[in-house]
C-alpha cells in the first residue's frame, strides 16, 4: 500500500509482530513454570493475547497479498501457509480462552495441564513453518 511516498507492505509487519509474540509467550509460561512468580503468568498471558488478536490480521494480509502478488495459486506452499495458519490462529484461541476461563489450568499437574502446555508448545513448530514457508516465497526457493 502507498501513503504518500512512502510504500508500506502490511503483511511482513503484521507477520513478524505475531511471529515474536508467541514465542516470548511461551518464554514468560516457561519462567512463570520454574521460578512461579505471578509476574510472569501474568505477561504470559497478556503477551498471549496479543498474539491471539495479531493472527488474524497477519493471516488476513497473506490471503490479501497472495492473491495480488501471486494471483493466488494454489501451489503447496501457500497450502501448507493458509492452513499452518488456520492452526495457529486456532490454537492461540484455544489457548488464550482456556487460561482466561481457567487461569489455575497451570497450577495442578494433571492431564489438562499437560495438554494444555503442549497446546500453547505446539505454536512454536507453527511460527517457524509458516516463517519458513514465507521465507521460500520471498527468496524463490524451489522445491
Amino acid at each position: 500500500m502507498k501513503i504518500g511516498k512512502l510504500y508500506l507492505q502490511f503483511h511482513p509487519i503484521a507477520v513478524h509482530f505475531t511471529n515474536a509474540l508467541f514465542p516470548v509467550s511461551l518464554f514468560f509460561l516457561i519462567l512463570y513454570l520454574v521460578f512461579q512468580l505471578d509476574s510472569y503468568r501474568d505477561t504470559y498471558f497478556y503477551i498471549l493475547t496479543l498474539a491471539t488478536i495479531s493472527s488474524p490480521i497477519a493471516y488476513v494480509t497473506g490471503i490479501v497479498d497472495w492473491k495480488k502478488r501471486y494471483k493466488g495459486a494454489k501451489t503447496s506452499t501457500f497450502v501448507k501457509k493458509i492452513r499452518s495458519g488456520i492452526a495457529l490462529i486456532i490454537v492461540g484461541i484455544i489457548c488464550t480462552a482456556w487460561y482466561g476461563t481457567y487461569p489455575h489450568v497451570l497450577d495442578g499437574a494433571g492431564a489438562g495441564t499437560i495438554v494444555f502446555l503442549g497446546l500453547n508448545l505446539s505454536t512454536l513448530p507453527l511460527t517457524v513453518a509458516l516463517g519458513h514457508l514465507g521465507g521460500k516465497l520471498v527468496f524463490m526457493v524451489q522445491r
